[in-house]
């Protein structure tokens, strides 16, 4: 919080609510930096401690938020500390240089996400949650995308009737309007790329306004110098999706829909993103503390 990279993060945060952001792929992430922004308006304090007090705030709102869902499942205070451990512990080891404000807003409603897999009756809340995370990164596209897929593994059936249900009718329209948002906000508030990154690095990448096509980019990246880290990354990766597929089987159906989650988070990565970008794990990671709580609770029961 105290070097030059610190600034630069302020600096990546506050350019997207300016109007020119480092990249032209995140200037529809607009929820965090407007927060930013509101909390600067009055001279109070500088940018530097609105985003230390932004950042120390939903650390410590995410880890409250997730006690309070996993006290919802289980009375063990075991479980209830072993899985902000484990939370905590998953995310320091997935610390790489960038960390932006939507990131940080981005777990918020992962653990929501999580949380209504195993409490069904939040299901009510949950197109107007989705609908706020449109405003923050386009992972809530993902997400759409994902409870539309489990109502309709859950009602393969009747389709007919599923088509005419609140719920799956409003994640339809999120969906299009999250796309049209996320297309169109790139389209009419940016400005111009901050001189930070010398202007222009993705101008021509088109798909949603600005998003990268970055298969190619992703294979150069494995070149890049940082072999180690490169590496550490790869293995990791694999060893997850090797113990994912190994157990799918004995899994129960919201640990499989977990599983869903976690895998249609991870691949678009190396489709629309930069797989050294650890940051873009985060949703993946807050999925992947619920399936690790649910396994363990499990394995206790089955004992």
């Amino acid at each position: 919080m105290h070097d030059a990279n610190w600034n630069t993060l302020v600096e990546g945060s506050f350019d997207v609510i300016n109007r020119t952001p480092h990249w032209r792929v995140n200037q529809s992430r607009l929820m965090g930096p407007a927060i930013l922004k509101i909390m600067t308006t009055f001279g109070i304090i500088s940018e530097q401690w609105a985003l230390r007090f932004f950042s120390l705030f939903f650390i410590t709102i995410n880890n409250y938020f997730l006690a309070i869902c996993i006290s919802n499942l289980t009375n063990s205070k075991y479980q209830i500390l072993n899985t902000l451990i484990i939370f905590n512990s998953l995310f320091i080891i997935s610390q790489d240089v960038w960390l932006f404000a939507w990131d940080f807003i981005d777990i918020t409603f992962f653990i929501f996400y999580g949380f209504i897999l195993f409490k069904d009756e939040y299901f009510k809340y949950l197109i107007l949650v989705n609908f706020l995370h449109i405003f923050n990164r386009e992972s809530a596209l993902i997400m759409a995308v994902f409870f539309l897929f489990v109502l309709l593994s859950e009602n393969k059936n009747n389709i007919f009737i599923l088509i005419k249900d609140k719920l799956f009718l409003g994640l339809i329209f999120n969906l299009s309007f999250g796309l049209i948002y996320t297309y169109f906000s790139r389209k009419l508030l940016f400005i111009r790329q901050s001189a930070l990154t010398g202007g222009g690095q993705d101008l021509d990448n088109n798909f949603l306004g600005g998003n990268f096509v970055s298969p190619m980019l992703n294979y150069s990246q494995l070149f890049n110098g940082e072999t180690v880290s490169n590496a550490l990354i790869i293995i990791s990766l694999l060893i997850v999706f090797f113990v994912l597929i190994k157990n799918f089987k004995r899994f129960d159906s919201i640990q499989k829909k977990l599983v869903f989650g976690v895998v249609v988070n991870i691949l678009p990565i190396f489709i629309f993103g930069i797989f050294t970008e650890t940051r873009q794990y985060f949703p993946a990671i807050v999925l992947l503390t619920y399936l690790i709580f649910s396994n363990s609770v499990k394995s206790n029961l089955n004992n």
